[in-house]
């Protein structure tokens, strides 16, 4: 018996075809549904500089090796047309680190392997996430995970500091600089500190414009004052260098000479 034939109604003034029903289109999914994401995966989930991953290794940008990611993804209403991958750094999550397409490789599974440039020093949680886009151009939400950079463990060092004058006679200006290295880069570095004979506490910048500093990224750390008055004789100010993981450099102190 031939099956019942049944024809859509008219939407949005679009009227249907006087050809036989059978061979009309059906109509649009109004509320079409979002592709489903599960079983995600990536690795390595930890890259340390002191122990680095299989397949990793140091470049002169920092450290490089690839990061496998995975994920099922599978549409209720339609086909999965692309599956997306975008990796982000911890400082700006605006500015993709690595992005493109995972590949089908059947059973609605899609992997990559994504060649990721870690800089050196940069360290912190970044970001591995994935998404769907099916044949209705609807995205599905994310997978999402995070990979962590983390520093060998060793802790800045302060190399040398400097004062300028080496003698002070005020009403004079004074400016301090203190050099400061680090095993997994200047940009490791995340801040360098100075305390004052009476116990205040004030930053040194390596930025290129604040409080003298000259030239931004070469790991001289500047602060400078105006010094109206001072008591004569030996004034003796102390420095600390802090990494982004949190290690701290030995103490380094600088005596200053205040003349009469």
């Amino acid at each position: 018996m031939r099956p019942v034939c049944w024809c859509a109604p008219i939407l949005l003034g679009l009227l249907l075809s006087l050809a036989a029903c059978d061979s009309a289109p059906g109509p649009a999914d109004l509320n079409p549904r979002p592709p489903v994401l599960s079983d995600f995966a990536f690795g390595p989930e930890v890259v340390n500089t002191g122990q680095l991953p299989e397949g990793w290794q140091a470049t002169d940008d920092g450290v490089s090796g690839p990061v496998s990611v995975s994920v099922t993804a599978s549409d209720p209403d339609g086909t999965v047309e692309q599956v997306r991958y975008v990796v982000q750094s911890p400082t700006d999550p605006t500015q993709p680190l690595a992005l493109g397409l995972l590949e089908s490789t059947g059973g609605n599974r899609y992997e990559a392997s994504v060649p990721l440039t870690l800089p050196p020093g940069a360290v912190g949680n970044y970001t591995v996430l994935v998404f769907a886009i099916d044949d209705d151009r609807v995205q599905s939400g994310e997978a999402r995970g995070l990979l962590r950079f983390s520093a060998s463990g060793e802790p800045p060092v302060i190399e040398n500091v400097e004062a300028d004058p080496e003698v002070v006679r005020p009403p004079t200006t004074l400016t301090l600089i203190a050099t400061v290295s680090d095993p997994d880069g200047l940009d490791n570095i995340s801040r360098v500190e100075g305390t004052t004979p009476t116990g205040q506490t004030f930053s040194l910048f390596d930025d290129g414009q604040s409080l003298g500093d000259e030239e931004a990224g070469d790991g001289r750390y500047t602060a400078r004052f105006d010094v109206p008055s001072a008591t004569p004789g030996t004034q003796t100010f102390s420095f600390q260098a802090f990494d982004r993981s949190g290690l701290a450099s030995e103490v380094v102190t600088k005596d200053i000479q205040i003349a009469e």
